[in-house]
């Protein structure tokens, strides 16, 4: 077989496949482990799966390299969950390093302009997402705690190396809430 059911099997006339059960055999951090498939390593894993793919998607959309490094360091992140090889990070590294030298405009409040910058934003809180799953991390004992802070801080730097890459492209910028919540107003 030479398709996505390569490692599922026939029986009575039924397919089985691994993970069915409510597992999944996975590595984290270099060991191969049986975790439910609610735990937070798998939920992490789903949602760098799903960063990188919003990242291809905008790049797809809109363009642009700010979306290609953004899906390059969705998987290096999740490679580092399951290696725990601390080479993965060295691209998200320089890519945080190389935009830090770049100043904003300003900071504040802020409501995208453009499909661009819309798109960022959405990659911004799904980076966001990962990282609250990631704390969750802390709680499994059997993880190595150097490794699971490396990750949540990396993943804080990618939110903001995102919001960085927003502040940098089409948005309107507030000093605070209220004044957000009026332009709501002048919008309609």
């Amino acid at each position: 077989m030479t398709n996505v059911f390569v490692d599922c099997l026939r029986i009575d006339g039924s397919i089985r496949c691994p993970g069915d059960g409510g597992f999944s055999d996975v590595m984290v951090f270099g060991r191969h482990v049986k975790l439910r498939k609610d735990h937070p390593a798998i939920d992490l894993m789903g949602r760098l799966d799903e960063l990188e793919a919003l990242a291809e998607w905008g790049l797809a959309e809109v363009g642009g390299e700010e979306f290609s490094n953004i899906a390059l360091m969705a998987t290096a992140l999740n490679t580092y969950l399951a290696t725990g090889d601390g080479s993965w990070l060295t691209p998200i590294r320089d890519l945080i390093n190389k935009v830090c030298e770049v100043d904003s405009r300003e900071l504040g409040w802020f409501i995208p302009k453009d499909r661009k910058t819309a798109f960022l934003n959405l990659l911004r809180v799904k980076a966001r997402e990962a990282e609250r799953t990631a704390v969750r991390l802390l709680d499994d004992e059997d993880l190595p705690s150097s490794n699971v802070q490396e990750l949540i801080g990396m993943l804080n730097q990618l939110n903001k190396y995102i919001a960085h890459l927003i502040f940098l492209n089409h948005v309107s910028v507030f000093k605070n809430v209220n004044e957000k919540m009026r332009s709501f107003g002048a919008m309609r």
